[in-house]
């Protein structure tokens, strides 16, 4: 048996013995959670645009640093989707789904889903005068 053979037969006996079948070491990647995170300051989504991907695990991450209310008002993102909400943030609901999400002032809120639906989702701070949005673009 080569060197070679003997390092494969052994990585396949360590995967064995921890209950890992070889076949799901490839899946490992995409099980892993992407962390994806948007700051509010001085009235403005930073950044302007991001990028999720369709069925990978997410955990969008929005951390309020400004010293008054701001709202994430995601415009169908959550639409028929399955998601998470934790943090100290309000939720609100609508018939349709979440309808925003009120955040304080040095807040932070985290939403945890799998983006199904790939399309440009734009979302807004609907607070009077704010004037804010942003977009999250589903590839």
């Amino acid at each position: 048996m080569s060197a070679s053979s003997k390092t494969i037969a052994l990585y396949g006996l360590a995967l064995a013995i921890a209950g890992v079948c070889p076949s799901e070491v490839g899946s490992a990647e995409q099980s892993e959670e992407e962390i994806v995170t948007v700051v509010i300051r001085e009235r403005q989504f930073q950044p302007g645009e991001t990028v999720l991907h369709t069925g990978q695990k997410t955990k969008l991450v929005l951390k309020n640093q400004d010293s008054e209310l701001h709202t994430f008002a995601p415009l169908g993102l959550f639409a028929g989707e399955s998601f998470n909400i934790s943090g100290n943030g309000a939720p609100e609901f609508a018939a349709e789904g979440l309808k925003r999400v009120i955040i304080p002032p040095d807040g932070l809120v985290e939403i945890r889903f799998k983006p199904a639906a790939p399309g440009a989702y734009r979302y807004i701070c609907d607070m009077p005068g704010h004037h804010m949005s942003a977009m999250l673009l589903v590839e």
